[in-house]
């Protein structure tokens, strides 16, 4: 399990955020309930009280998870516990924030949604089963996008990109096939949303389709919202049991 401390944090932002973005992120933190605001501050400084931490500090005898017994970072428990992925807490982050998107983008006319969530057609309609986008927007003039979310470590961004990127390369090259256009839309981003620069492409998606550029800084405003309350909420679940809340709207 890799480390992570303040300055981990900000190399991060500094080699791989889109940093056009930063002072949407600066808002929408800004704007926090004090004690999530809380929770992301000392989540940039690792003084939150993971186990890890609180052996450091000499406050508990042991740093293993409770579930997996594996160290108890910060890391571990926003995205890295395998028991807690199996139960589907990070799921249940990564539906939310793709949930308000997806709902976003219904207010398009001429254009027809499936994602990979309750309450909308499913993506293996287009694709199969044996891959399933996130996200996909088809559009009355033949063009598709597909639009592939991740949430992860905050030092995993780019990998996480490349990894989605060359993942659906062979289904982009076949649905070409079926429609005029074939757009790919990468969005990376961290438990506590620092943006991968592949979210240009999300970025560019909303401009094509039309939406001005105080809808877009909304949109991304909110997801930032959406991701650190999730975050907050796993963070405060950590040793307990997970029993499956509703999706998280605002």
């Amino acid at each position: 399990m890799p480390t992570f401390s303040q300055g981990s944090f900000f190399r991060s932002i500094s080699e791989h955020s889109l940093t056009t973005l930063n002072s949407l992120w600066s808002s929408a933190q800004s704007s926090l309930p004090k004690n999530i605001f809380n929770f992301s501050v000392k989540y940039i400084n690792n003084t939150l009280p993971t186990k890890t931490n609180l052996k450091r500090w000499g406050l508990s005898s042991s740093s293993d998870c409770s579930f997996c017994l594996t160290q108890e970072s910060l890391l571990h428990i926003i995205s890295g516990c395998k028991v807690y992925l199996q139960q589907g807490r990070y799921t249940w982050r990564h539906d939310s924030i793709l949930m308000f998107i997806a709902t976003t983008l219904r207010s398009l006319q001429h254009a027809k949604i499936f994602a990979d969530i309750p309450g909308f057609l499913s993506t293996s309609i287009i694709t199969g089963h044996d891959l399933r986008p996130d996200l996909l927007l088809s559009l009355s003039n033949k063009s598709l996008y597909i639009l592939e979310l991740t949430v992860g470590y905050e030092s995993n961004l780019r990998g996480n990109a490349e990894r989605k990127k060359q993942k659906y390369r062979k289904l982009v090259q076949q649905l070409k096939n079926d429609y005029e256009k074939v757009n790919f839309v990468n969005l990376s981003i961290s438990a506590l949303v620092i943006y991968d620069k592949s979210t240009t492409e999300f970025i560019d998606m909303m401009k094509m389709l039309k939406f001005d550029k105080r809808t877009t800084n909304y949109t991304i405003k909110k997801i930032t919202n959406i991701a650190i309350r999730t975050s907050y909420y796993i963070f405060c679940r950590r040793n307990k049991e997970w029993t499956d809340p509703e999706l998280m709207t605002l």
